[in-house]
Formats: structure tokens, sequence, C-alpha cells
């Protein structure tokens, strides 16, 4: 059974990973001969395309594979890297809306949502450390 997870306990498990902070994914919608075009501009300019079946359609995915650049990095004392998101408290809608785990393209496969919720383990490795600006 899944459990439930508070908006606070969200925040809290982003803060320590920020995964979805380092690339972006949209979808593009259907391929048609329109978007093939597109997609070809997309991958010339360095953009991961993806595929999925859907409802009977091919969907295309692409991601932007750039960090956002709201993220600070900060070095610790010990040499490690975290970051700190320069606009956490003012950051867009979509960020505060994202759901890593979405199935396919779109989600983030070991968003720590997921793992908690599955009542998997948190790793203790690889994560992004995102930390919310002091005030």
């Amino acid at each position: 059974m899944k459990k439930r997870l508070s908006a606070k306990r969200k925040s809290e498990l982003c803060l320590i990973c920020g995964k979805c902070c380092m690339a972006m994914t949209f979808s593009g919608g259907e391929v048609d001969d329109e978007a093939r075009d597109e997609i070809h501009w997309m991958e010339l300019h360095g953009l991961k395309i993806d595929y999925v079946q859907e409802r009977g359609r091919t969907e295309y995915y692409f991601t932007i594979p750039k960090r956002c650049d709201a993220l600070q990095e900060i070095k610790t004392p010990s040499g490690a890297t975290n970051y700190v998101c320069g606009v956490y408290e003012t950051r867009p809608q979509m960020c505060r809306d994202y759901d890593g785990r979405m199935e396919g393209p779109q989600g983030v496969a070991d968003c720590l949502w997921r793992l908690e919720e599955n009542g998997s383990p948190i790793p203790k490795t690889n994560l992004v450390q995102l930390q919310a600006p002091s005030r």
C-alpha cells in the first residue's frame, strides 16, 4: 500500500534531491509530418527525444539537458557540492506543481517521492542536496 506524503514531507524530499532541476522534460505531442521537422531541429540543438506509444499513437517528449539557472552551487568544507535554489520562495508554478513520480520520460525514475511512497529506502548518494535559501 502506498504511503500518502504531506506537502511538508514532499518539500523536504525535494530539497534533498533536486534531480528535476538538472534537466526538464516536456510533452511534444503526436509525431506527425510537422512534428518530425521540429524533432529534427531539437535533436540538432542537443535536446533528447523519447518516443512513447499512447492511445494507439506515437507521442514524443523532449528533454532540455540544462541545469536550471536559479541553482547556485555551494562548496561545503568537506569539498562536496550542494545546490541552493535561488528562487525557491518565488519559484514558478511549474516547479511547485512538478511531480517526479510521473511514469515515462517526464518522471524522475528514482524520485524520492516515489521511493518513500512505496516504502523503499532513500539513497544516501547521488543526490543533488538542494537547499532552500537561508533567510
